[in-house]
């Protein structure tokens, strides 16, 4: 990959900078915006399905939300909410065509992607080990509340995000580990099943994983190349 294929970007969002980065080979006529999860996640954790997608002529963004990685400040008193809204600035500020475009989300990033996608109309999206998040706790801010309603028995099944796939009508990607303690077999199972209008679906199950994917991926690149093959055939729908 040369230098050139590579552009750093810091976005405003209110009154601090979204840090990130975009790789364009030459000749791409795709983009995937890959989107991190919550916890100590970042951008940095993409490199390898970034280089992935990018020897297959696909470009993709990432960045970092508020409370991550280059972007800093505190992940405390913010919201789904506003992470939706930072993806948006990020489209915006970077002339990115929903069109052309794919959201990639894993985790938290994954319920952030439905969101997205639906008021941005993009038409590929990939569901990577995928939360899903009462409705009530959409514009609540991490922290205590936030976290009691995550700790309310099946919170997840009233979701927003359900009711968002249940109308998407592109092309749907969900990605899950079969031994995934952190997200329920049931939600990646309810986005699936939920996606009655999308132009194409399927599952796409990662064999004896749990939620730390790189982890997995160590043991068993061929899964990794399996599972980065199914995205990158995603992006080029």
């Amino acid at each position: 990959m040369l230098s050139q294929d590579v552009i750093d970007f810091a976005v405003p969002f209110q009154g601090t900078l979204l840090h990130g980065t975009q790789w364009t080979p030459p000749g791409a006529t795709h983009t995937a915006l890959v989107l991190h999860g919550g916890g100590t996640s970042a951008a940095q954790g993409f490199g390898e399905l970034r280089r992935f997608l990018h020897a297959r002529q696909i470009g993709t963004l990432a960045f970092d939300a508020v409370g991550h990685g280059r972007t800093g400040g505190a992940q405390l008193g913010t919201t789904l909410q506003q992470r939706v809204q930072q993806v948006v600035a990020v489209v915006q500020a970077q002339g990115l065509a929903p069109a052309s475009l794919a959201l990639v989300g894993f985790s938290m990033g994954a319920y952030v992607a439905v969101k997205a996608a639906a008021q941005l109309g993009v038409p590929r999206l990939c569901l990577a080990i995928p939360a899903a998040y009462a409705t009530q706790a959409f514009e609540v801010p991490f922290g205590p509340q936030f976290s009691q309603i995550l700790r309310t028995p099946g919170s997840w099944v009233q979701s927003d995000a359900f009711d968002l796939v249940a109308d998407y009508p592109g092309h749907l990607l969900v990605l899950s580990a079969e031994e995934d303690r952190v997200v329920p077999p049931e939600i990646p199972h309810t986005y699936l099943t939920r996606a009655n209008n999308s132009a194409s679906r399927q599952h796409h199950i990662i064999q004896r994983a749990g939620h730390k994917l790189n982890e997995h991926y160590a043991r068993e690149p061929q899964a990794q190349k399996a599972a980065y093959s199914a995205i990158a055939a995603l992006c080029q729908r």
